[in-house]
């Protein structure tokens, strides 16, 4: 795995590296320290400073990384040196008053997480251990991807995970009632309805990684339940998944990957491919 750590010197930047680091403590090809110049007096110097204590650091604990400086908008530089250096983890912090971080918001971490081609971790509070993890699964093949991810982090680190599935309220008429829609993932599970056999099927692979798991339905508008589960459950890390545009070249953040990366406040990993 090669990952990609970001920082403008900022406390916020340091605290993602550490918290990236922690992710991936295993399986780590190589690493890359990214300083972002951008128009501020004693950016340079601050971001030389903020390299090199991240090097060290990284090098007490056994992980050894090359370091690289460029100097514009930090959304953009981001993405070039993520591109040019093929990434599989781009690693970036929480908001802040100046440098990178006072980019990393709304619509610019957004812009970095829709158009990078490899998977973002959007560092979030002050998190300094990974116990729970949630994942949430929208069904398919990307939704048991993402399982999977999740499951390798949960391993790693001895984390139990949540798999979440939403179901979508609609206006219920007698023409188009379905128990499901008001059912607990046991009793989907039970049934053999066609959410409940995803949700078996997740826990079946977290089950085959070692990981302690439950499966968890809520009921109600996507975005508003994963957010709200993921304040109400204290997660250390919210996983979710960033799927591919049909007809398109490249990689697109869908609407509710991007409205729980803006209102949750917890670290997000959006994935693309397998770590």
């Amino acid at each position: 795995m090669k990952i990609l750590f970001c920082t403008d010197g900022s406390a916020d930047a340091a605290q993602a590296a550490r918290f990236g680091r922690r992710l991936a403590r295993r399986g780590i090809d190589s690493v890359q320290l990214l300083g972002v110049i951008e128009d501020y007096e004693g950016a340079e110097q601050l971001i030389r400073n903020a390299l090199a204590a991240l090097e060290a650091e990284l090098l007490a604990n056994g992980v050894v990384c090359e370091t690289n400086m460029r100097r514009g908008h930090a959304a953009e530089q981001i993405l070039d040196e993520a591109a040019e250096w093929r990434a599989d983890l781009i690693v970036i912090g929480q908001l802040g008053r100046r440098g990178l971080t006072r980019f990393i918001m709304g619509g610019t971490a957004t812009r970095i997480v829709q158009y990078a081609r490899c998977s973002v971790l959007l560092v979030k509070g002050q998190r300094s251990a990974l116990h729970r993890i949630l994942v949430c699964t929208a069904g398919g093949e990307p939704g048991l991807r993402d399982v999977e991810v999740a499951g390798r982090l949960a391993a790693q680190t001895q984390a139990t995970v949540t798999v979440l599935h939403v179901m979508s309220q609609v206006a219920l008429t007698e023409k188009n009632y379905r128990p499901e829609l008001e059912a607990p993932a046991d009793d989907l599970i039970t049934r053999h309805t066609h959410e409940g056999v995803h949700l078996e099927t997740a826990l079946n692979t977290l089950k085959s990684l070692g990981v302690s798991c439950v499966a968890k339905v809520r009921h109600g508008l996507v975005v508003d339940e994963i957010v709200a589960e993921a304040r109400d459950g204290n997660y250390d890390l919210l996983v979710i998944g960033a799927h591919l545009a049909r007809g398109l070249s490249r990689w697109l953040l869908d609407d509710v990957t991007a409205h729980v990366l803006e209102e949750t406040q917890v670290p997000v990993l959006v994935v693309r491919g397998r770590l």
